[in-house]
């Protein structure tokens, strides 16, 4: 066997090694965003609680005149225990984009969309704001970064600026 035959043996012995591995690696890593996204809901679940129901169960946010409703895949719907924790949002309504809430000065954003990494209600990121560094940590992502300004608009249909 001469040495292009050899190479293009090993190529394709290879070629099925490495996809496997790669799927192996992505399902390591979906099983790991799936962890964190259901530890970062836990946080939501302590620090901003439903009526009822969990953030876990929740497969739709949506804002009602100037309150946050969750929906659940049963029908049921449940508001914040405490409402005023809501303080702003980007997108419609109907759909929004992000969610703002506030407690003990510190906002949290989540940001919806779905997409490759976001669960049943859309969850991409949850964002904690960290003031004391001017900074923004990703609960998701696992990283820090620099507080930028952010606009939204509140639930009364005012601008919310953070930072």
């Amino acid at each position: 066997m001469n040495t292009m035959t050899q190479a293009a043996t090993a190529k394709r012995e290879v070629q099925p090694l490495i996809q496997q591995e790669i799927s192996q690696i992505n399902q390591l890593n979906e099983h790991h965003v799936q962890q964190v996204m259901a530890y970062s809901k836990g946080l939501l679940d302590k620090l901003f609680p439903l009526t009822e129901g969990s953030h876990r169960d929740v497969c739709q946010y949506e804002v009602y005149y100037q309150h946050l409703l969750a929906f659940f895949a049963d029908g049921r719907k449940a508001g914040l225990q405490q409402p005023g924790q809501f303080v702003a949002l980007c997108g419609r309504k109907s759909a929004p984009d992000a969610l703002v809430f506030k407690q003990d000065g510190r906002h949290v954003e989540i940001s919806l969309g779905h997409c490759e990494h976001s669960d049943a209600a859309g969850i991409s990121d949850i964002q904690v704001e960290l003031p004391e560094q001017q900074a923004w940590f990703s609960l998701v992502h696992g990283r820090q970064f620099a507080a930028t300004s952010k606009e939204f608009t509140a639930p009364d249909g005012e601008d919310y600026r953070i930072g």
